[in-house]
């Protein structure tokens, strides 16, 4: 069982258990991480691979719908960006098959974007002609480039260390730079009323670290940035329902959402 990421405590107590995983939360400072990670080789590939957003599988109304989707939420997105830093370099950090950096090229951003699958990346260049690598952050530290704007789009909660993860960000921030996090709500309504159920991506095969409204908002501050905001975004898609759209702003007012959203400044 490893030690906390955040305080390097060894005090933990088992809270979830997902066969093989166990999912423990810190005596010390409270942080819920994965007691036990899997070895990571080839295991985002094939999580890429299983994802609704392939080219060849279009053809189904669902993933068009789908797809419809994403591109609604990236606009959204874009959106609370622009009135936190209108314009200005943007690096997009796990930045998959390159629909936000598509979208965020065409509100007037420089983008640049990194991933560690190659075939999202050889997608993203073929598909949308962004600016893209499989890079990883210890390497962009090596260059002297800096962003006004980093995204972490459901990214962090990935991450071995997301603390070390945070700090490298800061360095690659621009004077008032802007970093915005997305991650999983692990006090979600959803995920409680499942009676803790794990779905899809969000299964500790895949995440590493859980966090909370609380749990977040320290990562940030702990790892030198100066200030945070939670972004209430709880995206407005066509098709659902006045009830259903209403329901998730009251969710997300409370942080009870399925996500939750931080924007922090250098």
């Amino acid at each position: 069982m490893r030690t906390c990421p955040n305080c390097g405590s060894v005090q933990n107590k088992v809270k979830y258990v997902a066969e093989p995983f166990q999912v423990v939360k810190c005596q010390t400072c409270s942080l819920v991480y994965l007691g036990n990670p899997p070895d990571e080789n080839l295991l985002y590939e094939e999580y890429y691979e299983s994802s609704d957003y392939q080219p060849e599988v279009y053809r189904s109304n669902s993933n068009v719908a789908a797809l419809a989707e994403l591109y609604a939420i990236n606009a959204q997105r874009i959106a609370v960006i622009k009135r936190l830093k209108p314009a200005g370099r943007l690096l997009d950090v796990g930045c998959g098959r390159g629909y936000f950096l598509a979208t965020a090229r065409e509100h007037g951003f420089e983008v640049f974007g990194i991933d560690v699958s190659e075939r999202a990346i050889e997608y993203a260049k073929r598909s949308f002609d962004v600016e893209v690598a499989a890079k990883t952050l210890d390497e962009l530290q090596e260059s002297s480039t800096k962003f006004n704007v980093i995204t972490l789009w459901h990214v962090l909660e990935h991450f071995i260390d997301p603390f070390d993860t945070l700090k490298k960000i800061r360095t690659l921030l621009r004077e008032n730079g802007i970093c915005l996090v997305e991650v999983p709500n692990l006090r979600s309504l959803k995920f409680m009323l499942s009676k803790n159920q794990w779905e899809g991506g969000n299964h500790p095969l895949y995440h590493r670290t859980f966090f909370t409204s609380r749990t977040l908002e320290r990562a940030l501050l702990n790892s030198g940035f100066s200030q945070t905001q939670r972004l209430k975004l709880s995206y407005h898609v066509a098709g659902r329902s006045a009830a259903y759209e209403a329901s998730k702003k009251i969710l997300n007012v409370l942080a009870l959402d399925a996500f939750l959203d931080y924007a922090a400044w250098k």
